[in-house]
């Protein structure tokens, strides 16, 4: 398919925004990236504060679309569902991670934008994992323990990576956009699931590439 205008406006606006923020960018800098006419943005999407918030609701209703798909379609265990969950949003993720970091980023702060947002999209999020885990415990699968901190720790495996890339790459050498990364990361994630949620975990399976430990205490 052809690409369009508007399509060169909102890839150039995703990176723009990724390397400079919202305030560091201007509706010139968008238009001149895109190579298109400055009044297009505006004809499109009403100005750069439209278009930021036009992308911001793009991810998140793919962000809910690949969580009501996996909740549907997905057979097996409730750990097999959860697992399956994990992995497909950490793949959307990773094909548009300059997008993700955006939206992560923007979801710390406090704004009229972000409470709409929240109340929209992520107590949904949150309300369709609360369902699932519930349902794992209900089921015998996972063991009872405060749903609201094992939210909290789900939400914050999926989407850490893709909120401080650079924190990973320049501390740990991880780069989240390589395909390793997401197949890696999810063999952890399995072990702690395995460990921390199911009602009975399974053997912890040491090897060399999913060996943890535990850092020594400083004296």
């Amino acid at each position: 398919m052809k690409e369009t205008k508007k399509d060169r406006i909102i890839d150039a606006a995703v990176r723009l925004f990724y390397t400079q923020g919202f305030d560091g960018t201007s509706v010139r800098d968008i238009a001149s990236k895109a190579n298109v006419n400055v009044a297009l943005v505006s004809y499109h999407f009403g100005g750069k504060k439209g278009l930021y918030e036009e992308l911001m609701i793009q991810f998140l209703e793919g962000h809910l679309t690949i969580i009501k798909t996996e909740l549907e379609h997905v057979k097996g265990t409730v750990k097999d569902q959860l697992l399956s969950l994990i992995k497909s949003l950490l793949q959307y993720q990773s094909a548009n991670h300059f997008v993700a970091r955006m939206v992560h980023r923007e979801m710390t702060m406090d704004s009229v934008l972000v409470r709409e947002l929240m109340s929209t999209y992520l107590r949904k999020e949150k309300h369709d994992f609360e369902v699932l885990i519930h349902n794992g415990m209900k089921k015998g699968e996972f063991r009872k323990q405060p749903l609201d901190f094992v939210l909290i720790h789900l939400r914050t495996m999926i989407i850490m990576p893709f909120q401080s890339p650079h924190y990973l790459s320049e501390l740990y050498q991880i780069t989240t956009t390589e395909p390793y990364f997401i197949e890696r990361y999810m063999k952890h994630i399995k072990h702690w699931i395995d460990l921390w949620l199911c009602k009975n975990p399974q053997e912890y399976s040491h090897n060399t590439s999913t060996t943890f430990l535990l850092p020594r205490s400083i004296s």
